[in-house]
C-alpha cells in the first residue's frame, strides 16, 4: 500500500513538473498587422536647379561698342536691348547699296525701252535683229545685277539691325564681358545671360533607387528647408562610371527656386518597410518573426541592414512579432498577449 502511494505521489509529480516544463518553454509575445507597424520611408538624392540655356551673346558685326544696356543681376525680357554698337559704317553701306540699286533700276528700265522700240523697228524691218538680240542681253545682265544688289541689301540691312544686341529669352545677365568703347570683332563675347524660365532639376540617384523613383507618386525639390513640387521628366539610360549614379531630371509643376539653387530631390517609398527595431539575425540572416497557429516563422529579408528599415514582400494581414522576438527561434511555441 505504501508502495503504490509513492508510485502515485511520482506519477502526479512528473505530470505536475512536466505542464510546467511546457508552459515555460512557449515565449510570450506582442504581434501586430504588416499594415499597423509598417512605414513608407523617404528616400533622397543630391539635386541642383539647372537653366536649359546659359548662353554667352557675340558681337555679329565688327563695331564700336557705344552703349551696355544692362548690368550684372538684371533681368531682361526676351527681345530686350543688351548691348548697342556703332552702326555709322554699316548705315553709309546700307544706303549706299540703296543708291546703286536705284540706279540700276534706272538703267534697267531704259535698257527695257530701248529693247520694245527695237521690237517695233524689227516688225517695219527697219533694223537688224542682231541689234534686238543686243538689247534683249543688256536688259537681261541688268536685271540680274538688280537681283544682287538685293541680295546685298538683304545683307546690309541685316548687318544694321545686328549693331543692337538683344536677348533670345528672358533671362538673367551674369556677367559683362566687354566695356563701353572696346572695337569688338565678329564672335567677340559681348555679355554672358541665364535662361531663367527653362529650368530643370538634375538629381544624381543611386542605381538601386531608380525604379522606386520612377514609381513615386509625389516628388520635391527641397532647399532651405522649402519644399517644391516637381516631376519626373526622365531618368537617362546610363550608370555613371565613377559615381555609380543615374541622373534624373524633374520639372517644377508649380513655384520654382532659382537656377543655381542645391539641395535635395524627396519621394516617399511606395514599399512597405519593417522597422528597424523588429529584424533580428538568426543564422547569419537578418529578418522578421511571424507568427502561424501560435508557431514563430523567422521570414528573411535579402540585402536587410541591421538597425534600418527593410523592405518586405509580407502581405499588410500577416502578423509580425513586435515584442518578444529577441528570444524566439524558427518553430518555437508563442503565447501571444496582444
Amino acid at each position: 500500500m505504501k508502495r503504490l502511494l509513492q508510485a502515485a505521489i511520482t506519477i502526479f509529480t512528473v505530470i505536475i513538473l512536466s505542464g510546467h516544463t511546457y508552459a515555460a518553454d512557449k515565449v510570450t509575445v506582442k504581434t501586430a498587422r504588416v499594415s499597423e507597424v509598417a512605414i513608407y520611408p523617404e528616400r533622397s538624392a543630391p539635386a541642383a536647379v539647372i537653366s536649359l540655356n546659359e548662353s554667352t551673346i557675340s558681337a555679329r558685326i565688327a563695331a564700336r561698342v557705344d552703349e551696355l544696356s544692362v548690368r550684372v543681376g538684371d533681368i531682361v525680357e526676351k527681345g530686350g536691348d543688351l548691348a548697342k554698337l556703332d552702326c555709322s559704317d554699316y548705315e553709309l553701306a546700307y544706303h549706299e547699296s540703296v543708291a546703286r540699286q536705284e540706279a540700276l533700276q534706272t538703267r534697267r528700265d531704259h535698257a527695257k525701252r530701248r529693247m520694245e522700240r527695237t521690237r517695233q523697228l524689227i516688225e517695219k524691218q527697219s533694223i537688224a535683229e542682231e541689234i534686238l538680240d543686243q538689247r534683249e542681253s543688256d536688259y537681261a545682265v541688268l536685271g540680274s545685277e538688280l537681283k544682287g544688289i538685293e541680295a546685298e541689301i538683304k545683307m546690309k540691312k541685316l548687318d544694321r539691325s545686328r549693331c543692337i544686341v538683344t536677348s533670345p529669352f528672358r533671362a538673367l545677365v551674369i556677367e559683362r564681358t566687354s566695356a563701353v568703347g572696346e572695337f569688338v570683332n565678329v564672335g567677340t563675347a559681348l555679355i554672358k545671360i541665364m535662361d531663367i524660365d527653362n529650368t530643370e532639376i538634375s538629381a544624381q540617384v543611386l542605381s538601386r533607387d531608380a525604379t522606386q523613383l520612377n514609381q513615386a507618386s509625389k516628388l520635391f525639390f527641397e532647399h532651405n528647408s522649402v519644399r517644391y513640387p516637381v516631376e519626373l521628366r526622365s531618368i537617362l539610360a546610363a550608370v555613371n562610371a565613377e559615381t555609380r549614379n543615374r541622373e534624373s531630371r524633374l520639372i517644377f509643376t508649380d513655384t520654382h527656386a532659382l537656377p543655381g539653387a542645391t539641395g535635395k530631390l524627396v519621394w516617399r517609398d511606395k514599399r512597405a518597410h519593417i522597422p528597424g527595431d523588429l529584424l533580428v539575425r538568426r543564422n547569419g540572416e537578418l529578418g522578421v518573426f511571424t507568427v502561424e497557429e501560435n508557431i514563430a516563422r523567422f521570414n528573411s529579408i535579402p540585402g536587410a541592414q541591421a538597425g534600418r528599415a527593410s523592405s518586405t514582400v509580407l502581405a499588410d494581414d500577416v502578423r509580425v512579432v513586435i515584442e518578444g522576438h529577441y528570444s524566439l527561434t524558427e518553430a518555437a511555441p508563442v503565447d501571444i498577449v496582444n
